[in-house]
Order: C-alpha cells, then structure tokens, then sequence
C-alpha cells in the first residue's frame, strides 16, 4: 500500500478536523487545535511522531515514551531500528488501548495507529500492535501473494523480540504460540502459503514458517545463529520496506547471512503444496506443554528445549 507524503498532511489534516467536530472530554482537552509534530531519536533512527488534536501535553508524553520503548524492542532485535527516518501518526479514538495498525514503506515509511484517548499506563505496556507494525519496517515489499511472509516475520518477531526485552513472560509466549499456530495449518481445499491468502494462513501459516525457519537454523548451525541473524542480514544487504525485492532475493540474503540455505529450502517445500506440520510433536520436542490459555509448562529436559532457550537469548 502507498501513499505520498502530501497525502499523509491532508490525513493528518483531515483527522484534526473529524476530531474537532467531536465532543472532546475536558481531561484531554488539546492546548491547541492544530496537530503537534514532535521528533523522537531512537537506536540513530529519526521517529517524526504526529499528533491531531485530541491529546493533551501529559497523554502525548505517555504516548511518547510507548513509541520509544516499541522502537526500542525493534532496534535490539535488528541490531539496529530498521530504517533511518520514519513516520508515526496516531489517531485518537473513544476508550482506551491501542487499536490497529497499519504499515507503508513507499515513498517513505510510516507506521499509522489508533489510540484511545483514554489509554492506561498499563494498556501501553501490554501493547504490541506499535512493535508489529515497525517490525514490517524490516521487510522489502513483496506481492500481495507473498503477502504472509510480511505479516508472519510481524507476528513471529514481535513476540519473540517482546519477549527478550522482559515484557512477556516466556511462558506466556509459547503459550500464544502453542494457541496461535493451529490457525496456520492448511485446510481443506488450501494451496500452499502464496495461493491461500486467508487470514490463518497469512499470519499465523506465516508466524509458523518463521518458527520452523529457526528451529532449524538453529539446529543447523548448533545454536549459533538462528531466524534473528538471518533477518539481519537482510537489512545489511540494503533491504527494508521503502524497496521492493522478490521473496527469493530476501530469502537468500537472510540465509547467506547465517552459511545456509534453510529459509529458501523451507519456501520450495511450502509455498505451493499444503503441507501439515505436526505442532504437537514439535511443542513435544521444544518443550512447550501448553495450557490452553495462560501459561504454558516448559521442560528444560525436552529434545530441542536447548534450541528454545537459544531462541529467547539476547544477542
């Protein structure tokens, strides 16, 4: 999706004057009714941070630091926040919590989310809406039919990248994941993941090639370098969303980064055919005794619990 810059001030434009047409709560009033451009260094990365009216000066500090501490999680699982300068537009809506979001890389990339007016210290804590969409930041554009590789590298990285930074507890992770990942498995009448654009396949089939991408990786290189690594190595090779690249030139930046050929061997095996994987084995196999919802019971004598723990170490 695209859009240009001057397109963006009339959005913003627009979104200050919806705003002023609407009753306003007098504990948010704005101290003035033109929208407020602040900028923010993260990781040497510039973040232009776009406020319509309808925050007031302590909600945009609460905001500030959310945008900062999500930038944060990005650029420690990239080595670095994956494009130099970027847009942040937030949207104020009723209630509280961060609603969706969404990413584009071209002409320049922006990051546009909905938050409430009435969004809670904790609300911003808990939120990963902000660091899925930056995570896209990292990724070239692709075809629409690729389309799950963006949104599973998004769903995969964010957890895992959250998780590292002490804002989800592990168990709570691989519980998620454990929930998560059936959505991705194929169905009935489903092609492989470019030819099943459907909401389970794109993001969780998606999430879920990422999974498998690192297992292997990691057990490849004896846990020295896994999906992490690879990803790296695709924005050291000059890609990140404000390009366009083929599936193919990603896949084999991300595995010359790790000496392999993992993520291009695991696309040929599924992006035409169905394939089923058999997550229970491999929830086995990691460790993961999920619980159904909450947290999940992890074995450190389980076959691949080494790998798993590689997965959630810094580096």
């Amino acid at each position: 999706m695209t859009e240009h810059r001057a397109g963006r001030r009339r959005m913003l434009q627009w979104a200050a004057g919806s705003v002023l047409m609407a009753a306003r709560p007098m504990a948010l009033a704005q101290d003035s009714d033109a929208p407020i451009i602040e900028t923010l260094e993260v990781a040497g990365a510039n973040l232009e941070l776009q406020f319509p009216p309808g925050f007031d000066a302590p909600f945009r500090v609460a905001a500030k630091a959310w945008v900062q501490r999500s930038a944060l999680v990005v650029a420690n699982y990239f080595g670095r926040f994956p494009v130099p300068n970027a847009e942040v537009l937030m949207l104020p809506v009723d209630g509280g919590g961060i609603g969706g979001g969404v990413s584009y890389g071209e002409p320049s990339p922006l990051v546009r989310v909905r938050l409430g007016r009435y969004t809670s210290d904790a609300q911003f804590l808990a939120d990963w809406v902000l660091v899925h969409e930056m995570v896209h930041l990292s990724i070239p554009g692709l075809p629409r039919t690729q389309r799950w590789f963006h949104e599973g590298v998004a769903t995969y990285v964010e957890g895992i990248a959250r998780t590292r930074d002490g804002l989800v507890a592990q168990a709570d992770l691989w519980d998620g994941f454990a929930r998560g990942m059936p959505n991705g498995l194929p169905k009935g009448g489903d092609k492989g993941l470019d030819g099943t654009p459907t909401w389970g396949r794109t993001y969780w089939g998606g999430a879920m090639f990422c999974l498998l991408a690192d297992v292997q990786v990691r057990l490849r290189s004896e846990r020295r370098v896994g999906l992490q690594q690879a990803l790296r190595g695709v924005l050291e090779a000059g890609g990140n969303y404000s390009v366009q690249w083929p599936i193919e030139r990603i896949l084999a930046a991300a595995d010359a980064a790790v000496g392999q050929t993992t993520l291009t061997e695991l696309y040929a095996l599924l992006k035409d055919c169905p394939r089923s994987v058999d997550l229970a084995a491999l929830w086995q196999d990691l460790g993961v005794s999920p619980a159904g919802s909450g947290a999940a019971t992890l074995r450190d004598d389980a076959p691949l619990a080494a790998v798993r723990r590689a997965i959630l170490a810094v580096s």
